[in-house]
């Protein structure tokens, strides 16, 4: 399922507008947002331990990407567009997203207004990302990857390709529905924890934590309103939690095998800026 991330890099951890952002951005001897800075070596967290109890992550995701479709539906899909809505909530802004997709590069452009114009892109194994307080940039490390994968159309299907690993790790009830977690993780420290419906299939949440220049945001996202598009069923509403803001993104155009301006998506800004996220 792809995943917008670039509208974190437009707030800062207390959810404010970029304009708002900028003014009080600042950084010292704490690192971004008055937070320590991890110390080299510092140890990571733990990754959780596997239940034997509970059913195995590779029989889940293979469920999952049968539950959204069949392998020659989504063997058919070459390209997309899709044009939709993001809405913050409680603070009256609202604005608009299109992405353009095609063999796994995309190009996505947000505009909101109140906080600017944010756009991502992928081109091979090239991926960048510009908003109105970090400006253009092209990203690395593990911020690359978690754009890698959240470009992914089904990630279920092709999660080895971003990841070393998969655990089931948690059953839970959730709406009067058995709900499995599955944590996805690399040996670079790249994790997302993916959830699916034990009945159904399809995927229900997902939560990670997004890497910024402004440091990590914590993020829990719920997808809802699957509908069938060309025999590819599609989440037209995703409900991004960042803890202090939530975050509405709705479909409200989707075109299979859309026609593609491939040139949008490599990086449209002439010298080499890389800027690295702050450790920890």
């Amino acid at each position: 399922m792809l995943l917008v991330l670039s509208l974190g890099g437009a707030c800062n951890k207390n959810g404010a507008p970029a304009e708002r952002a900028a003014a009080a951005k600042t950084e010292g001897p704490e690192g971004p947002a008055g937070e320590p800075k991890a110390e080299p070596g510092e140890p990571k967290a733990e990754a959780s331990p596997p239940r034997p109890d509970l059913p195995a992550a590779t029989g889940l995701l293979q469920k999952a990407a049968l539950a959204m479709g069949s392998a020659e539906a989504l063997a058919k899909v070459q390209s997309f567009y899709y044009r939709g809505t993001i809405e913050m909530k409680g603070q009256n802004i609202r604005g608009d997203l299109q992405i353009w997709w095609k063999g796994g590069d995309f190009f996505m452009e947000q505009v909101i207004p109140g906080i600017g114009e944010m756009r991502a892109g992928k081109r091979g194994d090239e991926i960048w990302a510009e908003d109105p307080i970090n400006g253009p940039r092209r990203l690395s490390g593990i911020e690359a990857e978690q754009h890698a994968w959240a470009s992914s159309l089904l990630l279920a299907a092709e999660w080895n390709r971003y990841f070393d690993t998969a655990q089931t790790v948690g059953e839970r009830a959730v709406d009067g529905r058995t709900v499995y977690d599955v944590e996805l993780s690399a040996a670079s420290g790249l994790a997302v924890t993916m959830s699916f419906d034990a009945e159904s299939g399809l995927q229900v949440a997902q939560s990670f934590e997004q890497v910024t220049p402004m440091g990590k945001q914590p993020f829990d996202v719920r997808f809802e309103d699957y509908r069938e598009v060309e025999g590819v069923k599609l989440a037209f509403r995703q409900v991004i939690d960042a803890k202090v803001q939530q975050v509405i993104q709705e479909i409200t155009e989707v075109k299979i095998n859309a026609e593609v301006d491939e040139s949008r998506f490599g990086y449209p800004h002439a010298g080499d800026v890389v800027r690295q996220p702050p450790a920890g």
